[in-house]
């Protein structure tokens, strides 16, 4: 199964950030699926890119937005 389907199926629970999905990632499949930080977020740039999600920046102090 593609990074991608995984990362539908977590968002399908709700919004999430690369790193939101990343610690999902760590807490449910890390034991036989494991997804570093960048692949993620190529995943998520690509499937923005195709239309299947939308990004929402949120403006934060000390922290990336």
């Amino acid at each position: 199964m593609p990074l991608t389907h995984a990362i539908l199926g977590f968002l399908d629970y709700q919004p999430m950030s690369g790193y939101d999905l990343k610690k999902h990632f760590d807490q449910s499949v890390s034991h036989f699926w494991s997804a570093t930080q960048s692949h993620i977020y190529k995943a998520l740039e690509n499937l923005e890119k195709d239309g299947m999600v939308t990004s929402k920046i949120i403006q934060q102090e000390g922290k990336p937005n």
